[in-house]
């Protein structure tokens, strides 16, 4: 940011210093858990992980909770000056108790933290300005209040209150910062400045874009971006009706009136904003080819969402899947699921991209700390064009029988505690197909990796080779949130984790069943099925026209696991809709398209 800008900002600025008490309320969200306890071993295939490199220890902290729900950037990477920036509430500071918001910056090889909330202060999130009057602008929001800071380039900040209440989240596009708060933790609001913190407008609230709001159903507004800023994203969950976060479709709530996954879009920096709901809690076959039938997420019950969005405007989210699984009849819940959920906005599908034996681990239940059930807190990356993808998030730690790990390490309520590790994926084309990666690497066996957050924008290192930066908390404890009453210096780790995209050890491995939807649709007169594989099988896909008559075969042998797509042409065909059907091994799944000739 230009010196004529922050000496505007001096002149015009002046705010009266308030002593204002931390909020220490955490929301815990309702939870609805299927009583759940025979689980079957999955053997999975594990790769040989990418280059990563040396993590280092940064700072420490006792408060063992990154963020309530959504867990806001506490990175970014400034590409232009090779530096990682990274902003985190730490406690105690320089003795005192209370928790500051820090910004903590790598200078040579050393890392410098400085307080920016100069008191209590918490919840922060972190940007980087990319484009026009906003280029290397450092933006920093925390509570309590509200405020804007924007750093001075050297030891000062520049801070600005813009709403009363708490859990702001901070996006720039040029010379526009976009910014949020809970308002309050009851109705999402969100603010504009156009002069860097001067002044600022409330200009909307959450009610206007998604007209079946009741009630915040998680406590922060998520924000991404695409590198060129044109394409920006917020978003968050909110409660249905009726509220409580149990207004899921499989109990009997109006599908638009049900707890959701909302997404806020603008693709013109900002100008004008479209709202969607990417995923209605409690629908059945919402994820495609999932490895259980009758499986119904409720990705709003505990609100751990991220998206990250490319300069072509697609967005990939990610969520804490946690889900039941129905009978045959879908009226009795018989079981409890956890994958970890990826979407992107082209192919508007929901796919599991975590591991079968531990989505289906049935101990889990019963044995997780605070919010972080199953495998939680998910955060993704992108490249600029959309064509790599990265995803890292808190799952739990397993044992040598592949069970978990619920050893107390002295902890007051060990039945609630138990190692937590990090896991990772990532895809090398756009998030068709998916390598899992597994444990992240360096995990160790006797600490709680947690709340692992990657800048938003993967670096482009070389024409092959694209890297994530990652900071995490290294719990030296079993409790996962600060419930656990065991203050303990844990360190905030920065590390990095290189994706080749061109090499034979790095090919793509499928690990579900899908039928994607035929391209084009309508279609005159061929078109293209997609569909992949998660294990060597007999694979049969026929179609089929509204009679039930079968009109052709497209694919009758035995595949190994992979992707493939098979070319349909209908010229003998008459106009009209028709089906097609997968039958691959267990897995079934149908689709509809349209002749039109």
């Amino acid at each position: 940011m230009t010196r004529n800008i922050l000496t505007v900002i001096l002149v015009t600025l002046f705010i009266a210093s308030l002593a204002i008490a931390q909020n220490s309320s955490v929301k815990v969200h309702y939870k609805q858990l299927a009583d759940d306890n025979a689980n079957v071993p999955v053997v999975e295939k594990q790769i040989t992980p990418p280059t990563i490199l040396s993590g280092e220890n940064v700072i420490t902290t006792n408060y063992d909770y990154f963020s309530n729900s959504v867990i806001r950037d506490q990175i970014v990477f400034d590409v232009t000056n090779q530096k990682p920036h990274l902003f985190n509430m730490i406690r105690p500071w320089q003795g005192a108790a209370t928790r500051h918001a820090a910004h903590i910056r790598r200078e040579g090889t050393n890392w410098i933290a400085q307080s920016v909330s100069n008191g209590a202060g918490g919840w922060p999130h972190i940007d980087l300005g990319l484009t026009g009057d906003g280029t290397g602008t450092i933006a920093l929001v925390w509570h309590t209040p509200s405020r804007l800071s924007i750093w001075d380039g050297g030891t000062g900040y520049l801070s600005a209150q813009f709403d009363p209440s708490t859990d702001p989240s901070v996006q720039i596009s040029g010379s526009r910062m976009f910014l949020a708060t809970s308002g309050g933790r009851v109705q999402y609001k969100f603010y504009r400045t156009t002069d860097f913190g001067v002044t600022f407008t409330n200009w909307d609230s959450i009610k206007t874009f998604i007209p079946s709001w009741t009630n915040n159903g998680g406590v922060e507004v998520g924000m991404s971006k695409s590198m060129n800023e044109q394409h920006l994203v917020m978003f968050g969950n909110a409660e249905g009706t009726p509220t409580g976060g149990s207004a899921h479709v499989y109990s009997g709530a109006v599908p638009d009136q049900a707890d959701c996954f909302w997404v806020m879009r603008s693709t013109n920096a900002g100008t004008s904003w479209t709202a969607s709901k990417i995923a209605i809690d409690g629908e059945f076959d919402k994820v495609v080819g999932y490895h259980t039938p009758n499986f119904a997420p409720i990705i709003e019950n505990f609100a751990q969402t991220d998206i990250a969005v490319a300069n072509n405007g697609v967005f990939h989210a990610v969520a804490n899947g946690y889900g039941l699984v129905f009978n045959n009849t879908r009226d009795t819940a018989i079981g409890s699921h956890f994958p970890l959920l990826y979407y992107n906005s082209q192919s508007n599908t929901w796919r599991a991209i975590s591991s079968r034996a531990i989505d289906t681990i049935r101990a889990i239940v019963n044995y997780y700390p605070t919010n972080a059930i199953g495998q939680s807190y998910p955060s993704v990356a992108t490249s600029d064009d959309g064509s790599v993808v990265f995803v890292i998030w808190t799952g739990p730690q397993l044992n040598a029988a592949g069970g978990l790990d619920t050893a107390s390490n002295g902890a007051a309520t060990p039945v609630m505690y138990y190692w937590r590790d990090l896991y990772h994926a990532y895809s090398t084309n756009g998030g068709n197909t998916w390598v899992y990666g597994g444990k992240f690497p360096g995990m160790s066996n006797t600490v709680s990796e947690t709340y692992g957050t990657v800048a938003q924008h993967l670096e482009k290192v070389n024409a092959t080779k694209y890297r994530a930066h990652i900071v995490y908390l290294a719990d030296l404890t079993t409790g996962v949130g600060p419930f656990d009453n065991v203050l303990t210096d844990n360190p905030i780790v920065y590390t990095t984790f290189d994706i080749d995209v061109v090499s034979a050890d790095n090919t793509p491995v499928v690990n579900s069943f899908e039928l994607g939807q035929n391209y084009p649709n309508p279609f005159n007169p061929s078109t293209k099925i997609t569909y992949s594989v998660a294990e060597r099988t007999n694979v049969s896909i026929k179609v089929f026209d509204m009679l039930g008559k079968e009109v052709a075969t497209l694919v009758n042998e035995v595949k190994d696991a992979g992707s493939y797509d098979v070319n349909f042409d209908a010229s003998n065909l008459a106009s009209g809709m028709y089906v097609y059907t997968i039958t691959a091994g267990n897995f079934t799944a149908s689709k509809k398209m349209m002749l039109m000739k």
